[in-house]
């Protein structure tokens, strides 16, 4: 019996279907949507699996630093092959893509999305979601808002879990969870596992997108944490209590309570508060060192999508009766109102109660 071998490195996996490639072995046809660290990266993975690979740059010099094999402002020192095909032609990047990959900040998906003209997506193009976060406006997800500006031609897929960009790029081993319908995850399970990304599927794309938008928010208390010194017992407080706040919240909000301890829950929330690669992380750990939180939007170019989302959890908890005090400290200190120290004290001090209320 001949024993079974890995791919190499950063090669494909064919463990869903014999072969999900067409008769004539051409790889998919993929668009990226967003040049940051993430979006990047994700293109490069995708590259080397051999699929053609265009991503839609926001700026001009973001371009064509792509084009010279690095994206120096945003991923530097991450050599990227011509195989990924940078373009700020919306319409040539979108047109013939087998599945659309957004890697935009919340806060700007409908903005890119409202310049897509809908007529250049084909009808089979599967929309999948890179985005972590709520839209302040709507109080919608990256996947809703999606469906929403595309007509729900096909519904979006949130493909989501701890997953830094730069462990990404360089072939480390990550897994993802892809949530949604089940022909759609599926397909994006082929197009996108290797050996060094596993990719598991969920039909609750709800509980993904809530959980990966709210451990954003728990990952600002985790820098705070680090920020104060205030040690090891505390980041572990700060993890089991704030997983109670994800399942509390996606539950009230439709989602499976199972999803909150999966890949995208508990996975994405324990990689985000226990490490400086995290931008949420590093902005709390900023906030605990006295600097307000406008003055770190403004320094940094990079975006910490959990300051924006911190206030429509809270509202949307709110709405549903869930109580949410990690995330409502966090917006305190946010909005200037307390300092990392007193919401810290505020939080210890809180009522005694049974862990698991009946």
């Amino acid at each position: 019996r001949a024993v079974p071998t890995l791919p190499k490195s950063g090669e494909r996996l064919r463990g869903y279907s014999e072969d999900r490639n067409r008769e004539d072995g051409r790889m998919s046809k993929l668009t990226v949507i967003g040049a940051g660290a993430w979006g990047t990266a994700f293109s490069l993975h995708l590259a080397r699996l051999g699929h053609e690979v265009a991503i839609w740059c926001h700026e001009p010099k973001t371009a064509e630093n792509i084009r010279r094999g690095e994206n120096i402002d945003f991923l530097p020192a991450m050599p990227i092959p011509q195989a990924v095909r940078a373009t700020l032609d919306l319409s040539e990047c979108t047109h013939n893509a087998e599945a659309i990959f957004f890697a935009v900040p919340v806060q700007f998906l409908r903005s890119v999305l409202a310049k897509i003209d809908i007529a250049d997506i084909p009808q089979t193009a599967i929309p999948v979601s890179l985005a972590k976060g709520i839209e302040q406006a709507s109080m919608k997800t990256p996947c809703q808002i999606i469906d929403e500006a595309l007509g729900a031609k096909v519904p979006a897929v949130a493909l989501s879990g701890p997953s830094f960009a730069e462990e990404v790029a360089g072939g480390k081993p990550t897994v993802m969870v892809a949530g949604g319908r089940a022909e759609s995850t599926r397909a994006v399970m082929e197009i996108v596992a290797s050996d060094s990304l596993r990719v598991y599927s969920s039909d609750d794309r709800c509980g993904i997108e809530i959980c990966s938008a709210l451990k954003n928010v728990l990952a600002l208390a985790a820098g705070m944490c680090e920020g104060l010194k205030l040690g090891d017992n505390s980041r572990a407080a700060l993890i089991v209590r704030g997983l109670a706040e994800l399942h509390r919240l996606v539950t009230a909000l439709g989602g499976r309570p199972e999803t909150a301890f999966g890949i995208a829950g508990l996975g994405d929330l324990v990689l985000t508060s226990t490490s400086g690669q995290s931008r949420n992380f590093q902005f709390g750990k900023l906030l605990a060192e006295g600097r307000p939180a406008p003055d770190i939007i403004a320094h940094y170019r990079w975006v910490a999508e959990g300051v924006f989302t911190a206030p429509v959890a809270l509202e949307l908890a709110k709405k549903h009766g869930v109580e949410l005090p990690i995330a409502e400290a966090i917006c305190a200190v946010i909005e200037g109102t307390a300092t990392p120290a007193s919401s810290a004290h505020a939080l210890m001090t809180r009522p005694l109660k049974p862990e698991f209320p009946r």
